[in-house]
Order: structure tokens, then sequence, then C-alpha cells
């Protein structure tokens, strides 16, 4: 008999998502068009951000805005019950290009599945509480790495968020998916002394030669990192003029692993490389990391799972997950070492492209891009209901969650 009530709660529940979210889909749309139509770059997300939190706050979300001391973050709640299940929504555009990332998009994509798990809630016996999070600055600086920091996904039990892409995107379900890179600035400068380069070049120290041999010394470690690593960088300043000796040259680099632990590891000898070019050159060596690092990603497959069990019951079909190797880096990464995560790809375009482009701020104001934004929102609202629903499906996660740490030795 408990059985039966509980079944008819959650078809109730799974009703009350579908209704409030096509309820709200029109409203969705207009503040998806508005922030594609207004793009503000990391950190500076004023009108995306109030517009999201206004939109939040109007649907009996309770708002804080600016916290982790950051301005155009916000966090919305309700509900006061267990478990705590939490949406991720981005806003910030690409410097001179736009939304050329859709996150237009993937901002309504986390507030329509809350509001939907939001209406949800009194059909599941008032337990659960549903967290929307407005992050800002994914495309530069990390806002999600400043929030966990802060300890603003702590007592989270699950966190789902959407990210749009071409037609080849998937929901990781399989290991091996869903991977990427942890990442880490580093800014690597020297001192010298300048000296005319011709009459007295014996009288100086060449900064710019420190910072040629650390890129000779990073060739020459590329032999022996691993596959998945990955360091690349730029000389950012090499001098003035060719007849004076540099007496200050820098150069920046973004050192990625498969694993936070293992950027660690490759950040140390990239600084040996550095204190060996000093000592070669006989200049002052100045090393700084200005960001804080992005985590790797770790997927939780068992919420990838029931999550494409929503977004193909939607009529979203997404080819297979496969294993494949990280490129990028993101800062949900540092989210998934706080609380269990997955974030989806869904298409918002019927052919491959390239991303951070034209085509793709085009394709975040198409009918397909909302269409299937709106899609995977259901999906995920439909996500949380299984959470609070299903006890034993949130053990499993948190489960797998504690293994995979353990695994990165974190």
């Amino acid at each position: 008999m408990a059985t039966t009530a509980r079944e008819i709660d959650v078809a109730r529940a799974r009703e009350a998502v579908s209704r409030a979210i096509d309820e709200a889909a029109n409203d969705l749309i207009a503040l998806s068009t508005f922030i594609h139509d207004n793009p503000e770059i990391a950190l500076e997300e004023v009108r995306a951000s109030a517009a999201c939190a206004d939109f939040l706050a109007a649907r009996g979300f309770e708002v804080e805005r600016g916290v982790a001391g950051l301005p155009t973050a916000f966090a919305a709640t309700v509900g006061t019950g267990a478990p705590r299940i939490a949406y991720l929504s981005e806003y910030d555009a690409l410097p001179g290009l736009g939304h050329g990332c859709g996150h237009n998009l993937i901002a309504i994509a986390g507030i329509g599945a809350g509001i939907g798990l939001a209406a949800a809630l009194p059909s599941l016996g008032g337990a659960g509480q549903v967290n929307v999070y407005g992050t800002p600055a994914e495309e530069a600086v990390g806002g999600k790495v400043i929030m966990a920091n802060a300890g603003i996904f702590d007592g989270v039990d699950a966190a789902l968020g959407a990210h749009p892409g071409a037609s080849d995107a998937v929901c990781p379900t399989v290991e091996g998916s869903g991977q990427a890179l942890a990442c880490v600035l580093m800014r690597i400068s020297f001192h010298g002394q300048a000296a005319h380069a011709a009459a007295d070049p014996f009288n100086g120290v060449n900064a710019l030669n420190a910072v040629i041999e650390v890129f000779n010394g990073i060739n020459a470690l590329r032999q022996h990192i691993k596959p998945d690593a990955r360091i690349h960088g730029i000389i950012t300043h090499g001098g003035d003029v060719p007849n004076v000796v540099p007496h200050f040259a820098q150069a920046e680099f973004f050192v990625r692993a498969a694993t936070l632990a293992g950027m660690n590891s490759l950040v140390e000898q990239v600084r040996r490389i550095a204190e060996g070019a000093a000592l070669m050159t006989g200049a002052r060596l100045e090393l700084e990391m200005p960001e804080e690092a992005n985590s790797d990603m770790i997927t939780n497959y068992t919420l990838a799972t029931r999550l494409s069990q929503h977004i193909a019951s939607s009529g979203l079909a997404l080819p297979e997950a496969k294993p494949e190797p990280g490129s990028g880096s993101t800062d949900w990464g540092n989210v998934s070492y706080v609380v269990p995560s997955v974030e989806t790809s869904y298409p918002i375009l019927d052919r491959i492209c390239t991303w951070h482009s034209r085509d793709v701020v085009e394709a975040s104001v198409s009918p397909l891009g909302f269409a299937n934004t709106l899609a995977v929102a259901r999906a995920m609202a439909l996500t949380g209901i299984d959470l609070i629903a299903e006890p034993e499906l949130l053990a499993d996660v948190k489960d797998e969650f504690a293994r995979a740490k353990a695994a990165r030795a974190a």
C-alpha cells in the first residue's frame, strides 16, 4: 500500500514538473533571449545575473545575491528538507563574440529545472530542497571555483547542469566519458639587468634568455609526461627594443593533467625548470599562479545514467557515450570534488560545427536550441524527483562519489 502511495506521489510530481516548465516556457525563452542580446563577459554579468535572480524570486525562491564575494553570483532556494538538489546556471559571454558558447541557454536550463522540481515538492510530501546557483565567469576566472572554495556547495547532495553542443553531444554515462582536465595558469617572470646590446652586453643579464630556456625545458619535458597532460604557453613580454638587453621578460603557461594530483605534480616540474633557467642566466625568478586551479571533472555515472533515461524519454535522442580523454577544462570540476555532479551535453545544431563561433551565437537563439534546452531542463527536474523519492538511488550516487574521490587520492 505504501509503495502505491509513493508511486502516485511520484506521478503527480512528474506532472507538476511538466506543467511548471510548460507554463514558464515563453518566459524562459524571453529570459534567454535577453541574456543573448545583452552579452556580458566574466564578472560583468550585471544584467544577466539580476534578470535570472529576479526570475526565480518572482516564482517563490528565496534569493541571496552576491554570494562568495562575487557580485554577479547568487543562490536561490525553495524548501527546507533533505536531500538538497542543485542546478547550476551560467550566463557569461565571450569577449568580442557574445554567446558563442550558449551560456544564455545554460542559464535557463538550470532555472527551468529548478522551477520544475520546486513545483514537484508538494507531491513528494514536502521532502527535499531545491537550489539554483548563478555561477558567473565560467569562461575566465572560474566563478564555481571561488564559490566552491567559499563553501557555497557544501551540504548539497547532488548537482546537475547542461551544456549545449553540436549534433555529437552526449550524456556522459559510461566510465571514461565526461572527462575534463585539471588546469592552472602559471605566470613566470624574470628580472635581469639592462645593458646596451652592442656596446656592453657583458654587463647585462638577459631575462628573455631565461624565458627561452623555460620553453626549451618544457619541450624536453614533453617526452616524459603522460599523453593526457598539456602544457602550452606564450611570451607576454620579451623586452622593449632590440638594442637593449631585456631586463624583464614574462611568459604564461596553462598546465593541464587528467587529475588534480597529476596537475600539481606537473606544476612542480615546471617550477624546477623555471628555477633552473634562473640559475643558468642569473636572472631573478618570480613565479605566480594568479588564479585558482580548475579541478578535473569527477562525473557521477550513476547520476548521469538516470538523467540520460529522462532525456531519452523526453524524445531527445543522443548518441551513445564512449570513453574519451578530456581535452578542455571547466570550473564544474571544482564542484565535482565537493558534491556528486553531472553536466550533460545536448545538441542545439543538427550538424558538427566549430565551437566558440558565430554558428553557436546563432544557434543559441534558435527554435532547436530553445526546444532542446527545455527538454533537458525537464529531464534534470525529473532526475531530482528520483533522487528525493528513491533513497537507494541517492545512496548509490554518494557511494560512487566517495569511491571516485578516493581513487584520485582527493
